[in-house]
This record gives structure tokens, sequence and C-alpha cells, in this order.
């Protein structure tokens, strides 16, 4: 699968946003409380629905995510699965409503299972792919990459290979050479 476009309309304390997502990996990076973890949550919010109760926690995700400057708490993604259909999906958080729209711009939102608690299950429907299992597939948080100097001078090559070239095992150095 490869999400291709975010749109963010209000979801924690991101407006107005609009992110284009190259297909392979994409390295989201910024400072401390830039919105890094709330654009992982709004992604997953989009695909699976977003949890009102607090399970423990202080507060629920949907009262965490509540857009802090007002406005339609919602937004788009669109995204294209391996088989090659693509999807566009709109999901308005506060009235837990969701749309999903094949490329041709018509409403299939019908066509998948809904749940008493969790709504459309139109995601897990295509992928197969449960909540838990995407949240651990989607992201290595940075605290949980343990790696000797050996294997993070690797990773570190790759990384800039890709970033450079397209290609892991192409380095930059050596097309010059």
């Amino acid at each position: 699968m490869h999400i291709k476009k975010l749109r963010i309309n209000n979801f924690g304390k991101l407006q107005n946003k609009e992110i284009e997502l190259k297909n392979g990996i994409n390295i989201i990076y910024g400072e401390n409380e830039s919105g890094k973890t709330t654009l992982l949550n709004f992604i997953t919010s989009m695909f699976y629905g977003i949890d009102k109760l607090k399970a423990g926690r202080e507060m629920s995700n949907y009262d965490r995510y509540m857009p802090w400057q007002g406005g339609e708490f919602s937004g788009k993604i669109n995204y294209e699965l391996d088989n090659g259909k693509e999807y566009e999906i709109y999901r308005n958080f506060a009235k837990n409503t969701v749309q999903v729209y094949d490329k041709y711009a018509n409403d299939v939102s019908k066509e998948f299972q809904i749940d008493k608690t969790r709504g459309n299950l139109f995601f897990y429907e295509q992928t197969k792919v449960d909540e838990e299992l995407f949240k651990m597939s989607m992201v290595i948080p940075q605290y949980e990459v343990k790696l000797n100097a050996k294997s993070q001078n690797i990773l570190l090559q790759k990384a800039s290979n890709i970033m450079l070239t397209g290609e892991d095992n192409i380095s930059y150095q050596n097309v010059l050479r």
C-alpha cells in the first residue's frame, strides 16, 4: 500500500496541512512537540477511527486530538493498494462519519462492513491488517531502535543511498566515480 496524500483540516495541533508522500520509505522528523506523533495518530485514526474511551488513560484519543484552534475535526487520505486500486477517504471525527471513494469519485462506502463500535471496516477489509499490526509496521519509534555501531553505520549508509539515489544499495559516491 502507498499513502499518496494527506489533507489534515484540523487534528490536535495540526491544521490546514497537505502532505504528499513518495512511494517507498518516508522519514518524518522534526523538533520535539512539532506534531510527528499527532501526524501518525491522524493516519491511524483516518483508517481505523478514533477511540472515544479513556481505557485507563488520562483522556481518550478523541479528546486529545480535538482541534486546538477549533475548526472542522476532519481530514482526507488518498492511497493506492498493492492491487493498483486507488481510494480517497474523508473522515469527520466530530460527526463520526467516513466516506470512501474510488479513483473515479464514486462513493463506495456501503460496500464495506459496519461495526457497531468501530464504524466502517473498509481498511481492514481491503488490507486484512488490523490497527495494531498497522501501527507496528508503519513506524519505528526512535526510542525502540537499538543498534550497535556497525549496524548504525550500515543503516545510515542505506538511508543516505535511498535519499540520494532512490535505491538502498546504490551509493551516490560510487555513481559519481
